[in-house]
């Protein structure tokens, strides 16, 4: 029995470690600028570059991260996840890190900022040439802590 608990143990990797793998992968994708001439002048095209690894796992993207609330509302259903809430890009700081943006399948009650969550969603890739944006995680559920 004690052989059986410690392969368990070692077989399924630990909550933490996933949603780690997480910010991992959306931070693998990168973004450039190239100077376009068009018949109105120059512009710029932003391409995107994603990871295979990220491609592949965005149908099934789990996440943990802090709740940073884009408006106040009882219901959220729509909000930033961020890392660490030390480096949110709404609090001020000169710099940030990654942030994903979220839109629920069900909305969750009214949270404080700064509420760890771990999700699970479908990661949409925004391969569009003309905005920063590069993904967001829809259709999400939270699935701990419940």
């Amino acid at each position: 029995m004690k052989h059986l608990v410690l392969a368990l143990l070692v077989a399924a990797p630990p909550l933490a470690a996933q949603p780690a793998q997480g910010w991992a992968l959306l931070t693998g994708a990168s973004i450039s600028e190239t100077l376009v001439d068009t018949a109105d002048g120059p512009t710029y095209r932003l391409d995107k570059t994603f990871p295979p690894d990220l491609v592949a796992a965005a149908d099934s993207f789990e996440i943990q991260g802090h709740l940073v609330p884009m408006e106040a509302r009882a219901q959220l259903d729509r909000f930033t996840l961020v890392p660490d809430p030390a480096n949110c890009p709404f609090c001020g700081n000169s710099g940030y890190g990654p942030s994903l943006q979220v839109h629920m399948k069900r909305a969750l009650p009214d949270l404080p900022e700064g509420t760890l969550l771990v999700l699970k969603g479908r990661l949409e890739l925004n391969r569009g040439p003309d905005t920063f944006e590069m993904y967001r995680l829809v259709d999400a559920q939270r699935i701990a802590p419940e």
